[in-house]
């Protein structure tokens, strides 16, 4: 069973995701049906369990997307159970070492090459595509970088043979530099320049969230050379839609 988005990034394809933070199967759907190459789940900054993901997977592939989890740390234990659920791959918040991403990732292939348990489940219908999932399937890995540390750690974690993409947390990122929320900063550029080219040199995809939905600005990510993008949330687009004018306030 084959990874199509995994082969997207592989090809150097550019790709669009979707942001929930709600645990609404119909947000879910009326996302994924936009047009989005995958749509990620936020388990990390939403009130969202584990126990919500199956319903919310389903809704994604029907229109085609991959559907992702940012988790909300590197449990590889949660990441082995949503794999097992149907995810397509997975984000990693703040990943500082290229080792401790390693074992991580061990966690997520079958032997030979990582531990994960071998079962029935969603992900491979419950036997019915037993051989063909674990043959041909392997997840998305992408680790975030989202620290001063990371960034300086950024060279190693690219060159590892699991990872597919490398995700800048802008936010995260610019508070780590000592300037929150301040994309601006020289400090902040030379950051986000030193992982994009870092990607390039290693043959993976560089990632950012642009979390303002505006056309303009994915298009300029998308010319900056970025090719796993996130581009806005479902509630940030919701209230960029119907935020009212100061005139009608």
């Amino acid at each position: 069973m084959e990874n199509k988005l995994k082969e997207q990034l592989a090809r150097g394809q550019k790709t669009v995701g979707g942001w929930l933070t709600v645990a609404s199967p119909i947000v879910a759907e009326a996302t994924a049906s936009c047009g989005f190459d995958w749509v990620a789940v936020d388990m990390e900054h939403a009130p969202i369990s584990e126990g919500d993901l199956q319903g919310v997977f389903v809704a994604i592939e029907r229109s085609g997307a991959a559907p992702m989890v940012r988790l909300p740390e590197a449990d590889p234990y949660l990441a082995r159970r949503l794999l097992d659920a149907g995810a397509h791959g997975l984000i990693v918040p703040v990943v500082e070492s290229a080792h401790a991403f390693s074992a991580f990732s061990r966690h997520c292939l079958y032997p030979p090459e990582g531990s994960r348990g071998v079962g029935l489940s969603r992900c491979n219908l419950w036997g019915s595509a037993f051989d063909q999932y674990i043959d041909g399937f392997s997840p998305v890995l992408v680790p975030q970088i989202e620290s001063v540390a990371g960034v300086e750690a950024a060279a190693d974690i690219a060159a590892l043979a699991e990872v597919d993409a490398l995700f800048l947390g802008p936010y995260d990122l610019s508070a780590s530099l000592g300037s929150r929320g301040n994309f601006s900063t020289a400090a902040f550029k030379d950051a986000i320049s030193t992982v994009r080219e870092t990607c390039i040199a290693h043959g993976k995809a560089a990632g950012i969230h642009q979390v303002e939905p505006d056309p303009v600005a994915l298009g300029a990510r998308i010319d900056e050379g970025f090719g796993f993008i996130a581009y806005g949330t479902d509630m940030i687009a919701m209230r960029f839609a119907l935020n009212l004018p100061d005139s009608i306030r």
